[in-house]
């Protein structure tokens, strides 16, 4: 199923909706390319997992999504969080184990969220959270809130039960839920002639009798605009939809893996696909922001990125004796 062109162009959008979307994919780029340093300084406890090369799908969707909306982003969605409002300084808190951080050291890389922001905390990238947007949204609409949910997913979890339990229902009970399937090619080394039959994952969209669109995941400009239109589509006429993008990680699973089992050839096709790269051009070339205005952007981003870096590192890390805080409720 392929996707139908946007009626919104370039020009119909605001100035500063494209520059923060630059900002947001440029701020989670250098934000992450400063976790793999720190992780590499022994600076990070445990794993650091990134989504360089994936960044448009992030920063598309949650940029087009409106106040009351709710998202359950994944390991490599990092620019959703930035999109919907977390700091620099939280990012780092975060990663860093702070007890300062919004799970007070806890957990120290994906595992995090902020309700305030609509965002819920991630339990599993493997469909967990699917079912829990579907049900967020169904609540809140029970409340009399305009909510629709944005629900991301890679490649290879499309293929578990939490998967097709959490699209089957909201596909039959009409719950908006926007399902944006991330295909990087690679269910961490198994790529996806190995995972399944059919030809594009959006194929498996008529089978639950809903709409699917097949994207260009590293195009961040037509992704918003598409994500515009279709979300604005879906408060008219609750329903489920899927999307899928496509897309590559640059990198491996994680910074403990160096993607050995990625042909070159295909590192190199979607290189020169990178979305900032792709977004920056196609704003240039409509006068939207020039190299002068995104080499601002990146000055501003990397001194707010050594600032936050900074101030994280001098704040405490969790006092042992809080360990048992908020595990059991209080009687």
């Amino acid at each position: 199923m392929q996707s139908t062109k946007p009626e919104t162009s370039i020009a119909q959008v605001d100035r500063a909706v494209w520059l923060d979307l630059m900002r947001c994919m440029i701020r989670a780029r250098r934000i992450e390319e400063r976790l793999i340093r720190l992780y590499h300084q022994g600076k990070i406890i445990g794993g650091c997992y990134t989504g360089i090369g994936e960044e448009a799908i992030g920063a598309a969707t949650a940029l087009a999504a409106g106040t009351e909306d709710l998202f359950s982003p994944l390991t490599r969605d990092l620019t959703v969080h930035l999109g919907r409002g977390t700091m620099t300084l939280e990012v780092f808190r975060h990663w860093l184990g702070r007890s300062t951080g919004v799970t007070r050291g806890r957990d120290g890389n994906v595992h995090h969220g902020d309700p305030k922001l609509g965002i819920y905390p991630m339990i599993s990238h493997l469909g967990a959270m699917m079912s829990v947007i579907v049900g967020g949204v169904m609540a809140r609409r029970r409340q009399g809130k305009d909510s629709i949910g944005i629900s991301y997913i890679g490649d290879g979890a499309t293929s578990t039960g939490d998967f097709h339990e959490a699209v089957n229902f909201a596909a039959v009970f009409e719950v908006p839920v926007l399902f944006v399937i991330e295909n990087n090619k690679f269910a961490y080394s198994t790529p996806v002639s190995e995972q399944y039959r059919c030809k594009n994952l959006i194929d498996r969209a008529p089978g639950y009798g809903i709409e699917g669109h097949s994207l260009d995941g590293n195009d961040a400009v037509s992704l918003y605009l598409f994500a515009k239109e279709l979300i604005a589509d879906m408060r008219r006429n609750p329903r489920a939809v899927m999307i899928e993008c496509d897309t590559l990680r640059m990198r491996g699973h994680g910074e403990h893996d160096d993607a050995s089992y990625v042909p070159a050839e295909l590192k190199t096709k979607y290189a020169a696909r990178d979305p900032i790269k792709t977004a920056r051009k196609m704003l240039a070339e409509a006068g939207v922001a020039s190299d002068a205005d995104i080499a601002v952007i990146e000055k501003e981003i990397l001194s707010e990125i050594d600032a936050a870096v900074q101030q994280a590192l001098c704040e405490p890390a969790p006092d042992a004796a809080t360990l048992m805080e908020g595990i059991y409720a209080a009687g």
